[in-house]
């Protein structure tokens, strides 16, 4: 059960009671911010997450050789519109929301802004880049900006309860994720250095160097196995099969306890969710009191005038 303090304040009624316009404010904000509110919220939730796909297919596309020299001029149009939809969203939140503190400090909203800040420095560098030739290295700059561009996939999680769930649990699971990277970095010293002492006399093993040895202990111990360094040597596989061992018991024990964290905090974002649809139906099939009050007692009066009627008609 999901108690009123867990439910986002923006939702609340008072946050909007003293300021400028609060009621349309409020609608608007529920209108942008609950898909559940209404028809017209699910459109808009359902056309911002079609601009991240399609702006995300686009920034794919823009990769392949052919378009890698010179953009298409179709698929520009349509990232800019993307692009100015993002925009035009961001300020709309920005506008309506009731703290300001509060909308800036929120990790979803610094996402939305990082999704379309680099398109306008990338413009504003172009620009710079096409008025001086003389500047140096302008190009990996636009290069840098372009690569931002693959945050926007980050704005899903203002869409789905999995990524808010995956956040919060990184949030909250600071001290086991630490502890997972103190015991990988350990592992990884310990048989970094062992299977180097073992291995460095091999050519075929490729272990010539401590940081090789390091590289070998991270793809072992996370059972990836790339398959460019191996152990030859009897005493080296020995240490080899010691470090998987190892890495499987380090990553398992941290893990089951993210994962009940992330079970439980995706649960409380859908309890949440359901909440919050819960209050709006609830605001939507509101009764007029005074209406029911005036509805029964004018059938209160109807049933006493009759009752009046009928012990007055044996007298007469």
């Amino acid at each position: 059960m999901v108690g009123q303090e867990e439910v986002s304040p923006i939702h609340n009624q008072e946050e909007f009671t003293n300021l400028l316009y609060g009621s349309y404010r409020r609608q608007l904000w529920l209108l942008l911010e609950n898909p559940a509110y209404s028809l017209a919220s699910k459109v808009i939730t359902a056309f911002s997450l079609t601009a991240i796909l399609v702006s995300i297919i686009i920034m794919g596309v823009n990769s392949l050789p052919e378009f890698r020299n010179e953009e298409d001029a179709g698929l520009r149009s349509v990232e800019t519109t993307c692009i100015i939809f993002f925009t035009l969203e961001f300020l709309a939140r920005m506008m309506v929301t009731p703290s300001q503190k509060r909308f800036f400090l929120n990790p979803l909203n610094i996402i939305d802004l990082i999704s379309f800040t680099p398109f306008y420095m990338t413009l504003v560098v172009e620009s710079i880049e096409e008025n001086n030739t003389s500047l140096k290295n302008i190009g990996k700059v636009v290069q840098v900006l372009r690569l931002l561009r693959i945050f926007r996939i980050l704005k899903l999680a203002r869409h789905s309860h999995g990524l808010k769930a995956l956040g919060t649990t990184f949030r909250h699971s600071y001290q086991e994720i630490g502890d997972l990277v103190v015991f990988m970095a350990v592992g990884i010293a310990i048989f970094g250095a062992l299977i180097y002492s073992t291995e460095k006399e091999e050519q075929e093993a490729g272990l010539s160097s401590i940081p090789m040895g390091w590289w070998w202990a991270t793809v072992s111990m996370t059972t990836v196995g790339f398959g460019d360094t191996y152990p030859v040597t009897i005493v080296g596989k020995l240490v080899g099969g010691l470090c998987i061992i190892f890495g499987l018991l380090m990553v398992t024990l941290p893990v089951t306890i993210i994962f009940n964290r992330f079970s439980k905090c995706y649960r409380r974002e859908q309890a949440i969710d359901a909440t919050l649809c819960s209050q709006e139906l609830k605001k939507t099939s509101t009764v007029n009191i005074r209406d029911v009050y005036a509805k029964r007692l004018h059938s209160f009066m109807r049933i006493k005038a009759s009752a009046l009627k009928e012990t007055s008609s044996p007298n007469n």
